[in-house]
């Protein structure tokens, strides 16, 4: 999140006002100064021509030392903002400091500038007239804010650019560098001064009397005081974030977190079939691998039906392997990752002591990380991967039925976990900002067992859980692929939602329209042997598909929602297709928004999938739009079109330490 973004003209353009004031508005908006001096010989009533212009001199003396004072003050404002940008976007020292010098001036400049009005006995005089004190009292208190603000906003960003010089320094030889909670203490500690400087320059705000600023510089005033309330949230939302993220990094004691890695390419509710795990410990700032290896040694051996332990595994798998007893590598079967999570450390723990979170990667999120990190070789393997052909690398040896794939998934984990952790502090904020993108899109999802790290993660958009916005009407369309193939990694898949208002209801025609281009081999299931599930909210009615109901016990739906499923039409390899079609009604519900929105969750593995969404409004018009579902979206309907936006947004994020 931005920390601070300030307008170019922070403080009202003294030497502007007076130009252009005094030839658009002369009669309406009078300068500082000369207000004073028409007030006064208002009450003078005329007085001498000799007073007149003493009083005159005096007025345009004083207004254009403040000029001098004010606007020397912004240069130097903007030249310390952009040298703290240099200095965060370049990671140098150098720039931090002269950031340093440029608001130190930029202070001295502010502090002239009230002080030059504290001081004018001009003023004092003009002050005490009984018809114009008070006018002359206003606009001297006026000044008198904008000065002091200017103060506070120079001293946040000097403050700032000495915190950053301090962050930006390089790595101590011989470590792994500086972790993100060392850098996180430092921050919090910092920003406490930030903060005050911050708190000084919005009561300041507060004094200036908006009626007295001319109307040409209004909107600048208002926009650099509503800059320092978005300031203060940003502090807010870091304070709210620094004990989790402490923590979660391990700064309240050692954690550990089980690492799931998902196959997208075997596609199952919770975003992929389990093919390997890491098991990571996080103690004061520090991140290190402790295991890793193939999901099965987290299941197997797995009792048989007449042996104690036994589970049977839930509908859809039951259908298929009533033999095989539920384990870790089967655990993620629901819709929303909570749920999966509870049911991994159910499965997990017994195995591998206690764990303080679940994290689901995929594919697509290691091949982020990498992007970030940079090449990472492969220890005996005589490979290196990245971010781009990291996914190639480990299909191509996939799909070559070659077991290294897994291997190179646990070979890489522990340099990678170690990369993440020794990442500059300015790196922080990227990666961030990139994980939260694999957040929006799924393709990494965390649950922790600690109450108060999981509510912070299911506010910024990390849990995975279901139905994020609690949403009326809510959709989320689920495939589990349980035929073992790695079809999904050549499956095309294409939604049309035609959506028809009936009277007070809506009618829900959901298409899922499959291709499987998957090359046909001899030695691997190429067809597409698939489970769908539609998730809708509560309150609906008239439910039909057209799938095959499975026959045994299902997962029970999310609390609130109701649950359209079967099994899907088998679609065989090379190019042939199938179609899903799930129906049902949900209450017209536009109320005084005008609007009626529907909440389409994204699963979890699956990248980009084309959508149709089509809307017949009941009075003979029809309105259409296309997008695909790369994240969450909403569908809008109106009496004038239909709209698909993106969804709730994963909105992590760690202080910019920057004024812009």
């Amino acid at each position: 999140m931005p920390f601070l973004r300030l307008s170019r003209s922070l403080l009202p353009d003294k030497v502007s006002r007076v130009r252009s004031s005094r030839r658009r508005r002369r009669h309406t908006h009078k300068l500082l100064a000369l207000a004073i001096v028409v007030a006064a010989l208002a009450a003078i009533g005329g007085g001498s021509t000799l007073a007149y212009a003493a009083v005159k001199s005096g007025a345009e003396q004083l207004q254009a030392q403040l000029t001098t004072e004010l606007q020397g003050g912004q240069i130097e404002l903007e030249a310390g903002k952009t040298s703290l940008e240099l200095a965060n976007k370049g990671h140098d020292t150098y720039w931090a400091t002269r950031a340093v010098e440029h608001f130190a001036a930029a202070k001295g400049k502010f502090l002239a500038a009230g002080s030059l009005a504290d001081n004018s006995q001009l003023l004092k005089r003009l002050e005490l007239l009984p018809s114009a004190g008070g006018m002359a009292r206003s606009r001297h208190d006026a000044v008198r804010g904008i000065s002091a603000m200017g103060v506070a906003v120079s001293q946040a960003g000097e403050d700032l650019a000495a915190l950053d010089a301090e962050l930006i320094k390089p790595s101590v030889a011989g470590t792994a560098g500086r972790t993100l909670l060392t850098v996180l203490d430092q921050t919090h500690t910092g920003l406490i001064q930030v903060r005050a400087d911050f708190d000084r320059a919005q009561k300041a705000a507060s004094q200036v009397d908006t009626r007295v600023v001319p109307s040409g510089q209004l909107g600048t005033f208002l926009k650099a005081r509503d800059t320092i309330g978005a300031a203060l949230a940003g502090l807010d939302e870091f304070e709210r974030l620094f004990p989790v993220l402490k923590d979660v990094l391990g700064g309240n004691g050692a954690r550990t977190y089980l690492i799931e890695q998902v196959n997208p390419a075997e596609l199952r509710p919770g975003g992929g079939f389990i093919g390997t795990f890491s098991v990571i410990r996080a103690d004061q700032g520090s991140l290190s691998l402790i295991r890793s290896g193939n999901s099965y040694e987290l299941a197997d051996p797995r009792p048989s039906p007449s042996q104690p332990g036994f589970i049977p595994l839930p509908d859809p798998m039951r259908d298929l392997i009533p033999q095989v007893s539920w384990s870790f590598v089967d655990s993620n079967l629901y819709p929303d990752f909570p749920s999966n999570a509870t049911t991994a450390l159910r499965f997990a723990q017994p195995r591998l002591g206690k764990i303080d979170a679940v994290i689901s990667i995929d594919y697509y999120a290691v091949a982020k990380m990498l992007e970030i990190t940079g090449p990472l070789a492969v220890p005996g393997y005589g490979r290196t991967v990245d971010g781009a052909n990291f996914i190639g690398v480990v299909m191509g040896l996939e799909l070559a039925n070659s077991p290294v794939h897994k291997a190179i998934l646990s070979v890489i984990a522990g340099p990678l976990m170690e990369r993440i952790s020794a990442l500059p502090a300015d790196r922080w904020p990227v990666l961030i900002s990139e994980l939260n993108g694999l957040a929006a899109a799924r393709h990494i999802q965390a649950y922790f067992t600690n109450e108060l790290v999981e509510m912070e993660l299911i506010r910024v958009g990390w849990s995975g859980s279901f139905n994020p916005t609690a949403s009326s009407d809510y959709m989320m369309a689920v495939e589990s692929n349980i035929g073992g193939g790695k079809v999904n990694y050549f499956l095309s898949r294409h939604y049309t939602v035609t959506l028809t208002r009936i009277g007070n209801m809506l009618r829900h025609n959901v298409a899922v329209d499959l291709v499987n281009n998957q090359p046909y081999r001899y030695d691997m299931p190429t067809d597409y042997s698939a489970y769908g599930s539609l998730y809708a909210g509560e309150n609906v009615s008239a439910r039909s598909n057209n799938l095959r109901p499975a026959r045994y016990g299902k997962l029970p739906p999310p609390a609130g929602a109701v649950m359209l499923e079967g099994w899907l039409p088998d679609v065989q390899c090379c190019g042939s297709r199938g179609q899903a079609v799930f129906e049902y009604e949900t209450m017209w519900l536009t109320g005084a928004t005008g609007h009626h929105d529907i909440y389409w969750q994204k699963q979890p593995g699956t990248v980009s999938d084309a959508v149709d969404v089509i809307w017949s409004d009941g009075f003979g018009h029809i309105f259409k739009t296309s997008g695909d579902l790369g994240q969450d979206r909403v569908i809008t309907l109106t009496a004038t079109g239909v709209t698909l936006t993106p969804g709730r947004p994963a909105q992590a994020a760690l202080p910019s330490l920057s004024l812009g």
